[in-house]
């Protein structure tokens, strides 16, 4: 039944079900907390199954149920539903998916209002693995849409041939809808405004493998011609190559083998399309629009590229979240953006959340040697290829080791130059090996002709600036978070228990010494550590060695190691269970990068962003920007008393350290966000 205190609008909401009731009644009461809500809720239960419970009972909708005794699949029991349904606009679940924002009902209406040729209306699904991202108000065409959530319209779609009732259908149901769309002329589209969640790991996909290599033939075979049929039996022996490992190859072959009686059970279904069709459908150019809401409808522009850049980094780039940030915000301006990168050691598990527009090529890591400069060598020209094929206007170099190939990419496509240094190399000690004098030319050299030189500290920036000449803009741009990264994650801190305290980042004596586990048994009060992040090379077992450390001082069951955690929001999920952020840097050292690391290290801004309190080191610049501010106490680093010293402190005055954690949240809100740093190179790239 309606609830009273809500009002619906003209949606229907299309739910195919089978064997899943707990997420069932999920999906139902995650519907039931939307406003406005559906105007009804359908339900087919496939294969003849029913629930234990009458389903009506969790859902604030009217709710009217379908059954079938035969095994549909989703995109059979979604073609009953469509048919039945009593509004034109309909917005799919599974019966483990539902609407991220409460609002999701109204504004799928208005986003079909705004677009009437739109036959199906996709939107950003998130998982497990994907992290939610803020909606971006934009709408864009597409060659296939998720059928986990989308919205269709009815009176295009009864137009259509229509899903084919196919049990697994993976490989044909949304791929072949998409088809039958764009062929007769309708939009596919892509929006991000509309967030949906679909509650499973992408591990749950590894069954699909076997109806997918059946379905590519099954596909092919209804709406190709009949001589471009054999493009269906060569995707499916691309997907047993990829996933031919000994105990499945067998299996693989059988489905290939069954695929010519698969495909006469469903000889009805035939609709073929010309190639003109088919190749349209796949490759026409694709719009894209800006949405803003006016008055009572939404307004759409059609939207133009604002550019092209591609970084380039000779490492994982998603290592570094100052590239992340940068990219996100060209992206949401409607550049298209592309990352060169490694998939290093290390840092390797980490990974850039997807984005529109951002996409990442890297190329696998190799050991340091003689091969491994033969493989820089390869990176340099494979760049090159990238680049003569995306044609960026922009090139973002990101480290020494990227101004070789920054260079060359500029002399062959004209391209402008940026140079980011995140961390400065070495200065010279008598005779240079040939490798890194070599590197040190092209530094200099791309210093000279880049557009925008940009280190995130401004005694690093003069020291760069005498060694290497600039002609262009030379800005400090400090490494703070995204203010998205400030988005509430519904995550309470427990009032009781132990100080929580975290370090993350990679993990060397230099910056997570053996002397962290001294302090915390000289503390000789309730604080923990938790420890997230990668191993170096040169350093690996080093996280064994604390371990064993923390077991030798009887402080192991304080002691929290996650390793590394693959994206970025995970990291600051994890640090918001926290209280304390450790930031205790050797300032000591020759290195310039650790003497001059305030604004170039992410932790603390990242630490303040989740409203943790930090421990900084005690020196002047380290005390000036945070202690001064009010969001950190000091300390000397490699000193185990004066550590154990502020963790008592820390615990015996909770209030303080939380004050200081929601002092340094409003500074990463006002000005200490990437948002403000990059402005002015951002500027620069967009006159």
């Amino acid at each position: 039944m309606t609830s009273p205190e809500k009002t619906t609008v003209p949606v229907s909401v299309a739910i195919p079900c089978f064997g899943n009731e707990a997420s069932l009644i999920e999906v139902l009461r995650r519907i039931s907390a939307c406003d406005p809500l559906p105007q009804e809720v359908l339900l087919h239960l496939d294969g003849g199954w029913e629930p234990e419970h009458d389903p009506a009972l969790a859902c604030a909708a009217t709710v009217r149920v379908f059954r079938c005794g035969k095994h549909l699949g989703p995109g059979g029991g979604r073609d009953v539903l469509l048919k039945a349904a009593r509004c034109d606009v309909v917005c799919s679940f599974d019966d483990d998916s539902w609407p991220l924002d409460t609002g999701y009902f109204a504004q799928a209406l208005a986003v079909m209002e705004a677009f009437p040729n739109a036959a199906v209306l996709s939107p950003a699904i998130y998982l497990r693995e994907k992290p939610v991202m803020p909606q971006l108000a934009e709408a864009s065409e597409c060659v296939a849409f998720e059928g986990s959530a989308s919205v269709t319209r009815k009176s295009h779609y009864l137009r259509l041939p229509g899903y084919v009732p196919v049990p697994d259908a993976y490989g044909v149901e949304e791929v072949d809808v998409s088809l039958q769309a764009r062929a007769t002329g309708f939009q596919v589209l892509s929006c991000p405004w509309l967030r949906a969640w679909h509650d499973r790991p992408y591990s749950d996909n590894e069954h699909s493998i076997l109806p997918w290599v059946r379905n590519e033939v099954l596909l092919a075979y209804l709406r190709y011609p009949r001589w471009l049929q054999p493009w269906g039996w060569l995707r499916s022996l691309r997907h047993i190559k990829h996933h031919a490992i000994p105990n499945r190859l067998c299996a693989l072959l059988q489905a290939l083998a069954s695929t010519p009686e698969h495909c006469r059970t469903y000889r009805a279904f035939v609709r073929r399309y010309s190639l003109r069709e088919i190749w349209r459908h796949h490759f026409a150019p694709r719009k894209r629009w800006t949405l803003e809401s006016e008055a009572d409808r939404l307004k759409i522009t059609e939207a133009t590229e604002r550019g092209r850049v591609m970084y380039v980094q000779y490492t994982n780039p998603a290592g570094y979240p100052p590239l992340e940030h940068s990219a996100m915000q060209l992206a949401s301006r409607g550049w298209e953006v592309r990352f060169a990168g490694i998939a290093g050691r290390g840092a390797a598990a980490m990974e850039f959340p997807p984005f529109p527009r951002i996409q990442v090529w890297k190329r696998r890591w190799h050991s340091p040697g003689v091969l491994q400069k033969l493989h820089y060598l390869t990176f340099t020209w494979w760049c090159v290829l990238k680049a003569w094929r995306f044609k960026p206007g922009w090139v973002y170099c990101s480290d020494p080791l990227s101004a070789l190939p920054g260079l060359w990419v500029r002399h062959l496509t004209g391209a402008r130059l940026i140079y980011h240094e995140h961390d400065s190399p070495a200065a010279a000690k008598g005779r240079e090996k040939w490798f890194a004098a070599f590197c040190r030319r092209r530094r200099r050299e791309i210093a000279s002709k880049a557009q925008a030189v940009v280190l995130p500290n401004e005694t690093r920036l003069k020291a760069f600036l005498e060694e290497n000449p600039a002609q262009g803009e030379a800005v400090c741009v400090w490494n703070c978070p995204s203010i998205n990264d400030l988005e509430d994650r519904g995550i309470q801190r427990p009032q009781g228990g132990p100080l929580r305290v975290l370090y993350h980042g990679s993990i060397v004596p230099d910056r997570f010494p053996v002397m962290m586990m001294e302090a915390l048994a000289a503390c000789e009060c309730d604080v923990a550590i938790r420890l997230i992040g990668y191993e170096v090379p040169g350093m690996i077992g080093y996280t064994d060695q604390l371990k064993q450390e923390a077991r030798r001082l009887g402080v192991a069951d304080r002691f929290e190691y996650l390793g590394t955690l693959p994206q970025r929001s995970d990291l600051m999920a994890r640090a918001a269970e926290c209280d304390v952020g450790l930031s205790l840097l050797n300032y000591r050292s020759e290195d310039i990068n650790m003497r001059h690391m305030v604004g170039a290290s992410n932790k603390p801004f990242d630490y303040l962003s989740q409203g943790l309190a930090l421990i900084v080191p005690r020196a002047p610049e380290w005390e000036e920007l945070f202690v001064a501010n009010g969001c950190a106490v000091a300390c000397e680093p490699g000193d185990a008393q004066d550590l154990a010293r502020t963790f008592r402190w820390l615990s015996e005055h909770r209030d303080e350290v939380r004050r200081m954690g929601e002092t340094g949240r409003r500074l990463i809100e006002q000005r200490w966000n990437y948002e403000t740093q990059f402005a002015k190179v951002l500027a620069l790239m967009e006159q």
